[in-house]
C-alpha cells in the first residue's frame, strides 16, 4: 500500500483514556461541579413542575429512562468517586419523579404505541441503558462518569429538539428548563475539561451538545413568541390552554353575535 498518500495525523502513543484525572484543587473543582449539580437539579424540578401543569413530560420520556439508568447505576451498582456519587444520589431522587411522569404522560408523544407497548419499551430502554452504562463505564474505567455522561448528553440534547418538532408547540416546555439545562451542561463540560484535559473525545461531545442546547433554546423562544406566549412569564398559560382560550373566545363571540342578530329580528 505504498501508493497511498501519507496520513495527516499520527495515532496517539498512549490512549488518552488511560490518563488519570488531573490533580485539581478542591476550590476549582467545586466551583465548576457545584453549578453542574445545581443546574441539573433545577432542570429536574422545573421539568416535574411543567409536567404537572401541562400533562406532558418536560424531558423526553425515553431519555428520562436513560438518565435514570445512568444515575442509579453509577450511584448504587458500579464503583465511582465519592464526589460523583454524592451528586448522583441527589439527582436520582428527582429523576425517580421524572420517571414516574414518563410512564404516566410519555405516551402522549408516541400515540402510535399502545399503552402496553409504550410501558414495555420504556422499561426495556431503562434496563438496556443500565447495562450499557455499567459496561461502558467499566470499559473506559470511567470513575467519575464523564465519558458515559457526555455520550448520553448528545442524544438527550437532540431529543429536546425532536420533542419540540413532534409536538409542534411549546406545551410541556419552558425557557427556564432550557436555560437551567444549558447551564448545568456547560459547567459539566468545563468540569470535564479541567479534570481530563487530554481527553479529546470529551471536548468533541461537549461542543456538540452545547450547540444543540443553544439551538433548542432559540427555537423554543421562537415557538413561544409565535404562539403569543411570553417566553419568560413564570405562570403563563401553556400552549394548549392558550389555544383553548382562543377557541372558547371565538365560540363565545359567535354565540353573542347570533344572540344580537336574533334580538334585532
Amino acid at each position: 500500500m505504498v501508493w497511498l498518500p501519507p496520513y495527516l495525523f499520527p495515532m496517539s502513543q498512549v490512549a488518552p483514556v488511560t490518563d488519570g484525572a488531573a490533580d485539581v484543587p478542591d476550590l476549582l473543582f467545586w466551583s465548576l461541579a457545584g453549578p453542574t449539580g445545581l443546574g441539573w437539579t433545577i432542570t429536574y424540578v422545573l421539568a416535574i413542575r411543567q409536567a404537572l401543569r401541562d400533562g406532558r413530560v418536560g424531558i423526553p420520556a425515553y431519555m428520562v429512562a436513560v438518565n435514570f439508568a445512568w444515575e442509579f447505576s453509577l450511584t448504587f451498582l458500579l464503583e465511582q468517586t465519592p464526589a460523583q456519587r454524592q451528586m448522583n444520589v441527589v439527582w436520582v431522587v428527582f429523576n425517580a419523579g421524572l420517571l414516574y411522569q414518563a410512564f404516566r404522560y410519555g405516551r402522549r408523544d408516541h400515540p402510535s404505541l399502545s399503552p402496553r407497548a409504550f410501558k414495555w419499551s420504556l422499561g426495556g430502554v431503562l434496563v438496556w441503558a443500565s447495562l450499557m452504562v455499567m459496561a461502558g463505564a467499566n470499559e473506559f474505567h470511567d470513575m467519575d462518569g464523564m465519558y458515559t455522561g457526555m455520550i448520553i448528553q448528545v442524544p438527550l440534547s437532540a431529543a429536546f429538539l425532536l420533542m419540540l418538532k413532534r409536538r409542534g408547540s411549546s406545551v410541556g416546555q419552558s425557557m427556564y428548563i432550557a436555560v437551567a439545562k444549558l447551564v448545568g451542561s456547560v459547567f459539566a463540560g468545563m468540569t470535564a475539561f479541567v479534570v481530563h484535559p487530554s481527553h479529546l473525545l470529551l471536548k468533541a461531545l461537549v461542543a456538540t451538545y452545547v450547540v444543540l442546547d443553544v439551538a433548542y433554546l432559540a427555537l423554543l423562544r421562537r415557538t413561544m413568541r409565535s404562539e403569543g406566549r411570553s417566553p419568560w412569564a413564570w405562570n403563563a398559560q401553556s400552549a394548549d390552554e392558550a389555544h383553548e382560550g382562543v377557541d372558547g373566545a371565538r365560540i363565545e363571540e359567535g354565540t353573542s353575535g347570533r344572540r344580537g342578530r336574533d334580538a334585532v329580528k
